[in-house]
């Protein structure tokens, strides 16, 4: 991860804190192995590399020995000090590589009208993936969600490249919002493989209403549509999404590092976005409790079971509720005792209310058909 502007040594030493180093030499795996007289830890990776870091940065020779650290660091990751010194500086950042392949891409270069439109659409894929992070709906309509805001105003874009066409994203962990930056990172990356995965069941057969089911995992009419800008480009050929994660950060071992969307792919999104809009799902999580309050799920909403779903070991209900004055289908993951209970809610033809994830009952239908089963 580089940046365009280089830095002053003089300036650059002075702002790299103790902590910052600590934390890059953990993620890189050194290991802190003892005490040096008391001013200083004792680092080492593997039996060969050793380096001292000092406990404060108002000891004298703390420039001298940040720089020998880096002298260190530049041998044995076999990079530039300069692009090490940008990692130490730069707050806690993700990079996100997005390739667009064309051949109207003449020399790593496009029209400025495309340039525009095609960083206009990013905008709106990174909205519609911080927008699922922060609560997974259909679709996403009217105001923004305040961590939202918040992370769209740190996101910035870097300098592009040549091969294809290559758009820079630094997308900031944000630490001190509960590193919800580097979640919508991972839904972005979740996403995109939901998307691989239902497009290759549609073109193999399966119905478009299997999209349905992608919600929770952060794909949306607006994702779809976003995306579907991007892809209206010119023979495009392959849109692909590489991450290269912080080097202050471990990097998550359950997302992939590369994704790629073919050409075919598009033309299923179009589909997937009408259908999105018109079922207007709510996906409501449990492990989210902020997001439970904000939306005032703890009033007890209740519904007909419209459909019961089992993939793998996860089964769900959705049910038909009316929200603010609104049907809505809502979607909840259940174990398999409160699963039991919606099955026969369904097979009565009776409502099913809940205040919170954990607390589903069933509760009469008092308009229920005759001759339908009793509670």
């Amino acid at each position: 991860m580089t940046l365009t502007t280089s830095v002053s040594n003089t300036f650059t030493l002075e702002a790299i804190s103790p902590e910052t180093l600590s934390q890059y030499l953990r993620a890189r795996g050194w290991h802190e192995s003892g005490n040096f007289l008391g001013n200083a830890s004792v680092w080492h990776r593997g039996e060969e590399l050793e380096v001292l870091l000092p406990k404060s940065d108002r000891l004298r020779d703390y420039k001298t020995r940040v720089r020998e650290i880096i002298d260190v660091l530049e041998l044995s990751e076999h990079r530039d000090r300069q692009q090490i010194l940008n990692d130490l500086l730069l707050q806690p950042t993700d990079l996100i590589k997005i390739r667009i392949d064309s051949p109207d891409i003449i020399g790593g270069t496009i029209p400025i009208d495309e340039a525009v439109r095609l960083y206009e659409a990013i905008s709106k894929i990174m909205k519609s993936i911080a927008s699922a992070t922060v609560q997974p709906r259909s679709v996403y309509r009217g105001g923004i969600f305040t961590e939202v805001r918040e992370y769209l105003q740190e996101l910035r874009v870097g300098e592009t490249e040549q091969g294809s066409y290559i758009i820079n994203v630094l997308s900031p962990i944000m630490q001190e919002h509960e590193n919800f930056g580097r979640k919508v990172n991972l839904f972005l990356n979740r996403a995109l493989t939901a998307i691989n995965t239902t497009t290759r069941d549609v073109l193999a057969g399966s119905n478009i209403d299997i999209f349905e089911q992608s919600v929770e995992s952060g794909v949306s009419s607006n994702l779809c549509d976003a995306l579907l800008e991007v892809g209206n480009y010119t023979d495009l050929q392959d849109l692909s999404f590489r991450w290269q994660w912080s080097p202050m950060w471990d990097a998550p071992a359950i997302a992939k590092e590369k994704l790629a969307l073919s050409k075919q792919t598009f033309p299923v999104l179009k589909e997937a976005s009408k259908l999105l809009k018109s079922k207007d799902i709510v996906r409501k999580r449990a492990e989210t409790k902020t997001q439970l309050q904000r939306n005032d799920l703890l009033t007890l909403i209740s519904g007909m079971v419209i459909s019961l779903t089992r993939r793998d070991d996860v089964a769900s209900v959705t049910i038909l509720a009316k929200i603010e004055g609104r049907d809505h289908e809502v979607q909840i993951e259940l174990n398999e005792s409160f699963y039991a209970k919606a099955v026969h809610a369904h097979l009565g033809r009776r409502k099913i209310a809940f205040k919170s994830f954990c607390s589903l009952v069933v509760q009469r239908n008092l308009g229920r058909r005759r001759g339908a089963p009793p509670p």
